[in-house]
């Protein structure tokens, strides 16, 4: 089930980049009230004005931003860590964090436990709960540093790679996690595939053998698109070799990557993470470039184990007739 709103226009995803980058600021390092307050308000009055936008342009809007605050409120020995698109993140004491938002699935919990069984540099899952008004929250331990974007463009070329070959390592770590047993694709809680494609999120059954996972790929593009095409893009899935299934990240940008002293001290955001087959993580690599330092896509060979270029490719290919 694809999400109600519609990809943004140039001048909306300019305008959406900047709220994003606006929020950004406030995922490096907790911040004082007074300081958190000042900038969610003036990240709100910038997503009312794309609200706005988009409803003079007869687009389909998501529910107003005072509706998306209901229930976002920051307690009193809470630190801000993060807000956006009605999404609250906060910091309470005992180091535990707080991921808090309607829009958000419980299933990233299930991910927490698998990385943190596997001794993986992840927060650990502390719960989850639903609140009242309709709130998903998900409760995790805190990782110190600051985002890996917060410091890229002050790195040498050197300093970049390490964090890269570090990186490298941890997803060694996480293809040597047993998968299930059943050939199972999707996300880690057993139940479905979620996938992010460009400003929407993407929900099917979950798979099992790389088969059905093909056949899932090609039944998301245009019901209108020609049968010679479809034919054409499913014999290209077919001709690739057989991979095995491994625990994926799905969204390895700088924002998600915790360092601090010249490590890397987690990886964060597992809300996409899952069983894929190992392709899946260096394709989702390249295509979930919204938000990515221009540089980070150089240093793939660093980062990845293996590269599967033949894969991205026919990916691309299949992407780009998908229904949305």
């Amino acid at each position: 089930m694809n999400d109600p709103e519609s990809p943004m226009s140039d001048n909306e995803t300019y305008d959406a980049n900047l709220a994003e980058a606006h929020v950004q600021l406030l995922e490096d390092k907790p911040v004082s009230k007074e300081e958190s307050r000042s900038a969610r308000e003036a990240t709100l009055k910038l997503k009312q004005r794309i609200r706005e936008k988009k409803i003079q342009m007869g687009r389909p809007v998501s529910p107003d931003v005072e509706t998306l605050r209901q229930g976002n409120v920051v307690e009193d020995d809470a630190t801000l860590i993060h807000e956006f698109h009605g999404k609250l993140i906060t910091l309470h004491p005992g180091n535990i964090v707080r991921k808090s938002s309607r829009a958000i699935g419980l299933h990233e919990a299930d991910a927490l436990r698998v990385a943190s069984e596997a001794g993986l540099p992840a927060p650990r899952s502390h719960g989850t709960n639903v609140t009242p008004d309709g709130r998903n929250q998900i409760f995790m331990s805190y990782i110190e540093g600051q985002t890996l974007s917060a410091i890229w463009t002050e790195l040498s070329t050197e300093e970049k790679r390490s964090y890269a070959k570090q990186l490298q390592q941890i997803l060694k770590a996480m293809r040597a996690v047993p998968p299930p047993a059943d050939g199972y694709i999707g996300s880690c809680d057993g139940k479905m595939i979620r996938e992010a494609r460009m400003y929407m999120s993407y929900r099917a059954p979950a798979c099992y053998g790389e088969e059905q996972f093909n056949h899932h790929l090609i039944a998301s593009v245009h019901p209108e698109l020609p049968q010679a095409i479809v034919k054409a893009l499913a014999g290209r899935l077919e001709k690739m070799p057989k991979h095995r299934v491994v625990l994926t990240h799905c969204d390895l940008a700088p924002r998600n990557i915790m360092v601090k002293d010249g490590k890397i001290t987690g990886l964060v955001d597992w809300a996409d993470a899952g069983w894929y087959p190992e392709y899946w993580e260096y394709v989702k690599f390249f295509q979930r470039r919204a938000a990515m330092e221009r540089d980070w896509p150089a240093y793939s060979s660093d980062i990845f184990p293996c590269e599967y270029p033949d894969e991205l490719v026919d990916y691309i290919a299949v992407s780009a007739y998908h229904a949305m």
